[in-house]
């Protein structure tokens, strides 16, 4: 059986037996088109015209399953109070909704670009105006969501206070009026973290704040 050559990336291979060569083709390491050559042809010639390699059938196009009738649509009785749902009565985990405070890197440049938009989240109600000016801004951004965590405690604080003052004045003797003052100084606390939260920013760090940092209200 005459050695064979054959043509692959426009180099000359070979010479290979015949039967190695029809390992290739039919193992597809070699295309059907693939020009081959051995003594006594007068020019190469595609493999696929070559009576030695006509095994090399063409693919046969995959069969078309005709579309079957549609089967009628099974109704799905409705959920009746009495399936059994055990997520439906599990209570939320508050803890779930805390997540763990990281800081965040980012660019120098929208540091200091939004600087003025970070201090802003710290004051109160202006915390909605990073949030609507630069919310396409990670430092603002990050900073928006610790001043609106703060702005929100501050008003439950507001109307836990007003409504333990009430009853302190309505039902308690006066003289326990002091423990409405304690209870006060959380609002020192509030203004400790968005002093905190102000330096974070003014420096252009974005770092959690203590107890409120993990709480992430802004995606």
């Amino acid at each position: 059986m005459s050695d064979w050559y054959y043509a692959a990336n426009n180099e000359q291979k070979g010479p290979i037996n015949e039967s190695e060569l029809k390992a290739n083709f039919a193992a597809n390491k070699l295309p059907a088109d693939t020009l081959v050559w051995k003594d006594g042809m007068e020019n190469w010639t595609p493999a696929s015209q070559v009576p030695a390699f006509t095994f090399r059938a063409a693919p046969t196009p995959a069969k078309v399953q005709p579309p079957t009738e549609a089967a009628p649509a099974t109704k799905v009785a409705a959920a009746s109070p009495t399936v059994s749902n055990p997520d439906s009565t599990k209570p939320v985990d508050l803890g779930s909704l805390m997540g763990t405070p990281e800081a965040l890197e980012v660019e120098a440049d929208d540091a200091e670009k939004n600087k003025v938009m970070g201090i802003l989240a710290y004051l109160g109600i202006l915390c909605l105006v990073p949030i609507l000016a630069a919310k396409d801004s990670p430092f603002a951004k990050y900073h928006a969501n610790q001043g609106l965590v703060l702005f929100i405690v501050w008003i439950v604080l507001a109307v836990v206070l007003n409504t333990v003052n009430y009853v302190f004045l309505a039902i308690l003797p006066s003289g326990l009026g002091f423990i409405f003052s304690i209870l006060s100084l959380a609002y020192l606390g509030l203004l400790v973290l968005a002093i905190l939260g102000i330096i974070n920013a003014a420096r252009g760090k974005c770092v959690p704040l203590p107890v409120i940092g993990g709480i992430k209200l802004l995606k």
